[in-house]
């Protein structure tokens, strides 16, 4: 009798379905798991230049993103960073010019209830004077069939004298993420139809995607219809390496904020195995964009 107790609740434990769980490294980084399957970390060590999530995994446990390559160091898996607030540089990190840095403060929601959310207050400081609050919040629920599924929204809020967000003479500042070398020469659709790298780079879509050979996978990010200057034009490349963001101020023209003002972005990501089908992701913009935020 208890050797079949014993093997009931095996079976049952084995049946379970996986939850979503987190493991706080405090001061470093958070870690999200769906049972024993890392979904993605974010990494918010203040002696980092910026708050950023690498790896992002693909569904099958593969890192997707790349943190901090020889050749672009600044390039931090999947970031939100601008090259021009008020003249200084919050996405190079040692290139010539004045840098900010964007500086985790604390933790207001850290939680894997349902999904996981992680709220944070940033300062972007730079000089030390702070130009911009953000508050960022990541929601990661139960992985959805399409893949691994995020949202990041980030509200910049102006103080005192007000700030210029802008690209300064880059088309690429928004929430980027940078491929691993595997995806180098990768392909590329938008909701629009656009295949080719030329057609997609600069277009505005509500969703683009970046996906390397066969056998590996892709990223998609979504554009929310909230968000301004919807739909927002995407960055793409795939050489010499792989590069998609999106990029509100791909057309070269600053955001304005007095002082007080915020100003609100929401994006969806998701990572899949295999080719894009554009019909899936339709779908997935359609369902992301009714949820209520």
């Amino acid at each position: 009798m208890k050797q079949t107790r014993r093997n009931f609740l095996w079976a049952a434990a084995a049946w379970a379905p996986a939850r979503l769980r987190l493991l706080h490294q405090k001061g470093e980084k958070v870690s999200v798991f769906h049972g024993q399957q890392p979904l993605l970390e974010y990494r918010y060590d203040r002696a980092r230049p910026k708050p950023y999530v690498h790896p992002l995994y693909l569904p099958d446990g593969r890192p997707v993103s790349l943190d901090g390559p020889p050749d672009h160091v600044h390039h931090r898996g999947l970031m939100v960073a601008w090259s021009d607030v008020d003249g200084f540089d919050f996405w190079g990190e040692t290139n010539p010019g004045r840098h900010g840095q964007i500086v985790h403060q604390r933790f207001e929601r850290l939680e894997a209830a349902g999904s996981v959310t992680m709220a944070s207050l940033n300062n972007w400081v730079a000089e030390g004077r702070t130009l911009l609050v953000e508050r960022r919040t990541l929601r990661v629920p139960e992985p959805p069939p399409e893949g691994v599924w995020l949202e990041w929204t980030s509200e910049l809020e102006a103080r005192e004298r007000g700030v210029s967000l802008g690209a300064g003479e880059h088309v690429y500042d928004g929430l980027g993420i940078r491929f691993v070398r595997s995806m180098d020469g990768g392909q590329v659709l938008n909701a629009r139809g656009a295949t080719e790298i030329g057609k997609a780079n600069g277009e505005p879509a509500v969703w683009c995607t970046y996906y390397g050979p066969p056998g590996t996978g892709g990223v998609a990010i979504f554009d929310h219809p909230s968000n301004p200057r919807h739909p927002s034009p995407f960055f793409v490349m795939n050489r010499a390496f792989g590069y998609l963001s999106a990029a509100p101020t791909f057309n070269k023209q600053p955001f304005p904020l007095k002082p007080g003002q915020r100003l609100r972005f929401r994006w969806g990501i998701l990572s899949y195995l295999g080719e894009p089908r554009a019909e899936t992701l339709n779908r997935r913009f359609e369902l992301w964009s009714k949820e209520k935020p």
